[in-house]
This record gives C-alpha cells, sequence and structure tokens, in this order.
C-alpha cells in the first residue's frame, strides 16, 4: 500500500470517529423531516379554526366612544372570547380586552375561562389533564413574549399543550409529541444547541467540512483499491 493510501486510511478513520456520529443525526433527522407532514407537525389537525368574527352591529358601544378613550389604539375588531362577546384593540403592542357594553377593560383569563378557551379549541380525543400558569419562565417551545400564558395539557397520545394568552385569550401556540421531537431534532440537525435559529453557526460549518473531507479521503480509498483489483 502507497504512503498516501496509508495516510488518506488514517484520516478517513479519526475522520469519521469525529464525524461519524453526527452523520448518522443528519441521516435520522433528515429522514424524520422527510416523513413528516409540516401540516400534521405544527398541529393544524388539533385545533379549530377561529370563531368568526362578530360585527360592529353586534355591540352597543360605537367606536368613535371606543377610540375617543383610547386614541392610540390600533386594530380594533369585534370577536368573542370563551363564546363571550369582547372589543379587542392593540395599545402599545399589547392586546387589550374591552367590555363590550361599558368599554371598560376586563380582567385577565382566570383558569376557567383558559379551560374553556382550550377545550373549545382543542380538536383531539384526549382528556384535560392540567392547566398551568405560566408567568416568567417560559419553556422552549414558546417565545417569552406571550408571558403570561395559560399552558393547558391534555391526555392524549401525542401529549398535546395549547397555550392561551392571558391577556387576550387567544390560543397563541400549541405543541404535541412529534413537533417537540421535531424541534429536538431540528436542534441536532444544524448544530444549534440554543434555539434553532442559527442554520449558518460555525460548529455546523466546521462538521459540514469534516464530513466532506471525511467523504473524499473514503473516495480516495475506493479509487486506490479499485486500481489495485485491475
Amino acid at each position: 500500500m502507497t504512503r498516501s493510501a496509508i495516510a488518506a486510511r488514517r484520516l478517513h478513520k479519526w475522520l469519521m470517529l469525529v464525524v461519524g456520529l453526527q452523520m448518522l443525526i443528519w441521516a435520522v433527522s433528515g429522514g424524520y423531516f422527510a416523513a413528516m407532514n409540516i401540516h400534521f407537525i405544527h398541529g393544524d389537525h388539533l385545533v379549530a379554526p377561529p370563531q368568526t368574527p362578530l360585527s360592529e352591529a353586534d355591540f352597543p358601544l360605537p367606536p368613535a366612544e371606543i377610540l375617543s378613550r383610547y386614541p392610540e389604539a390600533q386594530d380594533l375588531a369585534w370577536t368573542q372570547v370563551a363564546g363571550q362577546p369582547v372589543l379587542t384593540l392593540s395599545l402599545d403592542g399589547d392586546t387589550l380586552r374591552l367590555d363590550p357594553t361599558t368599554g371598560r377593560p376586563l380582567p385577565p383569563i382566570d383558569k376557567a375561562q383558559a379551560q374553556a378557551i382550550a377545550s373549545a379549541a382543542y380538536q383531539g380525543d384526549g382528556a384535560l389533564a392540567r392547566i398551568t400558569l405560566l408567568r416568567d419562565n417560559a419553556p422552549s417551545e414558546l417565545s417569552p413574549r406571550w408571558l403570561p400564558v395559560w399552558r393547558v395539557d391534555f391526555d392524549d397520545f401525542g401529549q398535546t399543550s395549547l397555550y392561551v394568552a392571558q391577556h387576550s385569550g387567544e390560543v397563541v401556540t400549541k405543541r404535541h409529541r412529534y413537533w417537540r421531537w421535531f424541534d429536538l431534532l431540528w436542534y441536532l440537525h444544524i448544530l444549534d444547541y440554543d434555539d434553532g435559529a442559527d442554520i449558518d453557526n460555525g460548529l455546523l460549518r466546521l462538521a459540514a467540512l469534516l464530513a466532506l473531507a471525511g467523504g473524499l479521503s473514503g473516495a480516495l480509498l475506493l479509487v486506490h483499491r479499485l486500481r489495485r483489483r485491475a
């Protein structure tokens, strides 16, 4: 065996020891991404479409009066929360819920209301398991901008969780077992163990270069072996 072949074999062996596990992770995670329907992963089948917004005619309080009280308000809407008519508007980046007859701010969504909202939205076959109010520390699957939020868990096979914002009563996100696996595999796939958002990080580049070097050294060994057999 030539010196170049010996060097290629040693290089290939050590490169594959270093990056082989990551290449296996790429194969497994890539297969999972390809096999799963993205709409299923996003849990579209688990949550009913939002209720049809109501119209101005359904409310006794005229919009002009609301806007006179909140001149900087935006996105005034007539809608329903837990089956009850509610006026909503955006103020300083937050959603404000108002009593449709008095125009006064409504109190934050309580536990019973959060249960009613989540149960009305949920389309699975599980029973309610628990309701938890998250005030400060958001789990990795939830953006901190939604806090405070009610987490409503169901005991179905997918371990579904619906997150209901305490201020607006909106189901702001949802998660289930397969989405959580997707997130975990995504972190491992792109080697970003923080928030899974950096798809151009240095660690991923290094792993890709090592994998390329491992593949090229393996190809060189194959060429050498074929030449010996010829």
